[in-house]
């Protein structure tokens, strides 16, 4: 496999570099016609500056700007991430619950890292690690930077597998209303409100939104209000205080039992709010950024930001649980009674999670030796701490009331000091070369509250990184770069077995990236990206799917690759597309006796394809039709003899992969521009109506059942977007 995608990839590369060669070397891409991200003025740059942009030429990262994202409907703002080649979203379905999403093979549990503005939006109260982008309002994105694995030196813990930055409006003058209505009673209100005068730039930034959801009880309210004052003092000196509160309740109607290799329509299950699913979220994020110039080239850069989260969960299956004998035992006359089916306690998980973080970065862009060089050099600190994390079985029928104390509390910190550098330099004009690292402490303390049960741990981790960019052409870029980075774990118990991160002998996970690939203009309205990468994991964990216990699993190998193109061929029209493959699988790992060398790692698509073709005039009708196509992922790939053997039972009937359907997603926008003002769209979401399963776990070993919740099926929406902008002189 690896040799047939390297000879792709070399036929490929040789052909277009044959065309290039042919091409006159002073053509150049215009601006107008294809979107690429420009570099940015010294003065305007935030904590990660314009190094930032530099270090992303020698990777395969993508960067979205308001254009691409603000007409479109996002069912959660992570959606963003599938306008980039290879990614993928674990969709729960449950309203309020935070997705995951995937690149490179790696999720948002503990390997995916999402920040705004410079804050981690990853959410420890659903499990660590997992990111929440409903506090994200798309009317008020500025950039959204796509980050493939551990190329970025800026990020450390939760990075490994990739990194999504966005960043808000800063400044200017103009105002944004976007009211929208769509099926399921969907009402969704979101303006942005920005006025920038001599010494003080003002944005404000709000969203409500309400739904009854795609199934009975899976209702959804959500409140969103951001803001952020930059003054500026002087010339050289300016400061930024960002301040955002989230709201946010739900129910959901739960996943619901499904047998292995049966069809299914689609289900209204009705366990909603009446048998406890759903939920309840608030957060308030506070960021203080100083930003100092040295002198033309050079600046200091302080930030300082905190973050307060409260979590609840209300969870009940819909299957028959063996410790309804203790409710019975206890509630006699509010029960069940004993082993009656469809009849499971609930369970209400609680978290307060606090975090706070600070840092001080150096920049500078400019010559040495009269060659183009940027240096960087930093510090950073992050303290989570969650007190308590809780949890207390309810007994059916008593709705959302806790009856006794919790079955579990616990707290835990997590402190996370690091030093990064990097230097870019441009040793000949078509060749420039990146050098970067971070060393990271990471040190942790746990306590579980009921059993008085007490642990710590401290760990370091060193990450090299290192880019290179080769221009022989100016429409041509040749990169290549290594990354490293670590993971941790999402459970913080003190079990060896489960794999708690405080136990004796964890060691952090290493994630090794290696890319090499090209961006190529060969016409000023025609782009073309290629990569090819592998990543090498060690001391790696999982959810083993046979013992269910958290444990490092050993090696395994992600290898593929990704192209992308992009054109313009008239005037207005846009054509889109990517397409990645990938190979991931375990190379060393063995447990409950079977060997799992040779498997490949469930929840990974094999193939993902995006296609997209827009016209997109200045006045008047206009229109985007997208299609995605996920394919050939297994919810479960166990050996099918243990070493002894003996059938895997743990599996039940399952005999063979456990092989998750595809799914093929066609959308249909259409559009009418009335003047600079006013703006009107009709979407059609999944326009076929099918709709796949978001997420399925819990195979049953006797019965051969797993538990299902499905993607949104075919849904409209009509939008007003409304624009003020000051009139042009």
């Amino acid at each position: 496999m690896r040799t047939k995608l390297i000879y792709c990839f070399v036929a490929f590369f040789l052909a277009l570099s044959s065309q290039a060669l042919a091409q006159d070397s002073s053509s150049s891409v215009d601006d107008n016609d294809l979107t690429i991200s420009s570099p940015v003025s010294l003065g305007e740059i935030d904590i990660r500056g314009i190094v930032r942009r530099e270090e992303l030429k020698s990777t395969s990262a993508t960067i979205l700007d308001n254009k691409a994202v603000s007409d479109r409907i996002f069912y959660q703002p992570l959606d963003m991430v599938y306008m980039s080649p290879g990614v993928s979203i674990l969709q729960y379905g449950e309203a309020g619950m935070s997705p995951q999403f995937q690149m490179r093979g790696f999720s948002a549990r503990n390997d995916m890292a999402m920040y705004l503005d410079g804050i981690p939006l990853h959410d420890n109260g659903h499990a660590a690690g997992f990111t929440d982008s409903t506090v994200v309002l798309p009317i008020e994105i500025e950039s959204v930077e796509i980050i493939k694995g551990p190329a970025s030196v800026y990020y450390g813990a939760r990075s490994a597998g990739g990194t999504v930055a966005v960043q808000s409006i800063k400044s200017g003058n103009f105002n944004r209303l976007n009211l929208r209505y769509g099926s399921w009673n969907d009402v969704d209100v979101s303006g942005l409100i920005a006025h920038e005068g001599e010494k003080l730039a003002q944005v404000y930034a709000f969203e409500f939104f309400r739904s009854d959801g795609y199934r009975d009880n899976s209702d959804w309210n959500r409140r969103v209000l951001s803001t952020r004052w930059t003054y500026k003092f002087t010339d050289k000196f300016q400061t930024s205080l960002n301040l955002r509160a989230y709201n946010a309740e739900w129910d959901s109607a739960g996943y619901v039992s499904h047998k292995l290799n049966t069809k299914r329509g689609w289900v209204n299950d009705g366990t909603g709010h009446d048998n406890g699913n759903g939920g309840k979220r608030d957060r308030y994020d506070a960021r203080l950024w100083a930003n100092y110039l040295l002198n033309d080239n050079s600046q200091l850069t302080y930030y300082l930001y905190g973050t307060t989260m409260r979590f609840t969960r209300y969870q009940r299956g819909d299957r028959t649980v063996s410790y309804l004998l203790a409710a019975d035992a206890t509630f006699p006359n509010r029960s069940c009674g004993f082993n009656k089916p469809l009849c499971p306690t609930m369970t209400e998980q609680y978290n307060q999670h606090n975090q706070w973080g600070t840092g001080l970065t150096y920049n500078y862009n400019g010559q040495i030796a009269g060659k183009d060089a940027t240096f960087t050099a930093g510090v950073t600190y992050s303290k989570d701490m969650d007190d308590p994390r809780a949890t207390w079985t309810i007994p059916w029928g008593y709705g959302r009331e806790r009856v006794s104390g919790p079955a579990s509390k616990t707290s835990f910190s997590i402190e996370n000091p690091a030093i990064l550098s990097e230097f870019s330099y441009q040793i000949l004009p078509p060749l420039n070369v990146r050098l970067g690292a971070r060393y990271d402490w990471i040190k942790g303390k746990f306590t579980d509250e009921l059993t008085k049960v007490t642990g710590s741990s401290n760990y370091t981790f060193f990450s090299p990184k290192a880019g290179v960019v080769y221009s022989p052409l100016d429409n041509l870029d040749i990169y290549a770069n290594f990354g490293r980075g670590f993971s941790m774990p999402t459970s913080f118990n003190t079990s060896q077995q489960s794999g708690g991160f405080f136990a004796k002998g964890f060691k952090l996970a290493r994630r090794d990236q290696y890319e090499f690939g090209f961006k190529y203009y060969p016409l000023t309205w025609l782009g073309l990206e290629t990569t090819l990468y592998r990543l090498k994991t060690y001391n790696d964990f999982y959810t083993d799917p046979i013992t269910s216990y958290n444990v490092q699993a050993g090696q395994s190998t992600r290898e593929g690759i990704e192209f992308s193109a992009q054109a313009v061929p008239a005037k207005d029209w846009r054509i889109m597309g990517n397409f990645a493959y990938m190979e991931a699988k375990y190379d060393k790992h063995e447990s409950g006796g079977a060997d799992f060398h040779g498997y490949r790692l469930p929840w990974v698509p094999r193939t993902i394809t995006n296609l997209e073709v827009a016209y997109e005039p200045e006045l008047g009708f206009g229109g985007r039709l997208t299609f995605r196509y996920e394919a050939d992922m297994l919810y479960e790939d166990n050996p099918r003899k243990l070493k002894n053997g003996n059938p895997n039972l743990s599996s039940g009937v399952q005999k063979k992969p456990w092989k998750a359907p595809d799914k093929g997603m066609l959308d249909i926008q259409l559009s009418y521009k009335f003047n600079d003002t006013f703006k009107l769209l009709f979407d059609a979401k999944n326009i076929v109506g099918k709709a796949y399963e978001g997420y399925a776990y819990g195979m049953e070993w006797n019965t051969g059942d797993y538990l299902v919740n499905y993607t949104n099926p075919r849904a409209f929406y009509l939008t007003l977007q409304m624009n003020w902008d000051p009139k042009k002189e």
